[in-house]
């Protein structure tokens, strides 16, 4: 007999270390500190019905896993971007092919925008997520000659001269997959909004979602 607790991955599976809401963000270069708001929005069938009819949504909802869901949910978007002008950011989580649950996400700059994504992560953690898909507007560029020659991107995209409005639907999974479509997003004279073909993106490093792949491999690393 021994009162020895074995450790398998380093932590005892009672203890809870994701980053908490007690947690503080602050602005290196102010020091300002960074806050985040949330609002919870309780589901209501007959709006849901009304939006299918009025957006004219398929009536069958894309189904799968986060990546095979890419297609069908940027269809649905591009009828919204179409038809509002706009379309919010919103990431959808998914245990295997069951959306568990979805995250409206509003942010006024880069501060705010990667404090939303560590809140994101935080909830992958405790969705106990594999997949997460966002759907989100973005600006496109083209790369300039300097960083084609680099290799690199020196400036983003919204930065640059000729850069384009654009409509994006990626998702990644904790299996190491990852899957983009991306459109180009046209303002006619009147307001109107035209939503190109959908073309398929290269995901590359999403920084962004750097948060959820720290989630992920923190989560290996406790064994859950």
């Amino acid at each position: 007999m021994t009162t020895e607790l074995p450790l398998t991955s380093g932590y005892l599976p009672c203890i809870h270390i994701a980053q908490s809401d007690l947690t503080s963000h602050f602005s290196t270069p102010d020091g300002s500190a960074v806050s985040a708001a949330s609002e919870i929005v309780e589901a209501n069938e007959k709006r849901a019905a009304e939006a299918v009819q009025g957006y004219q949504l398929p009536t069958e909802f894309p189904n799968g896993d986060a990546i095979a869901r890419v297609p069908g949910f940027m269809q649905i978007a591009r009828k919204v971007m179409e038809k509002d002008g706009a379309h919010a950011t919103i990431a959808c989580l998914f245990a295997g092919t069951t959306l568990v649950s979805t995250l409206g996400m509003r942010f006024d700059d880069q501060r705010t925008k990667r404090l939303a994504f560590e809140s994101l992560a935080q909830l992958v953690e405790r969705k106990r997520a594999d997949g997460v898909l966002v759907i989100s507007e973005l600006w496109m560029g083209v790369q300039t000659e300097i960083e084609k020659k680099l290799n690199t991107i020196l400036l983003p995209a919204r930065y640059h001269i000729g850069k384009k409005e654009g409509l994006v639907v990626y998702a990644v999974t904790r299996d190491g997959r990852r899957s983009e479509q991306q459109c180009f997003v046209e303002r006619g004279a009147n307001g109107e909004t035209t939503c190109s073909d959908p073309v398929e993106g290269d995901p590359g490093a999403l920084n962004i979602m750097v948060p959820v792949f720290r989630t992920w491999k923190e989560m290996e690393s406790r064994g859950i």
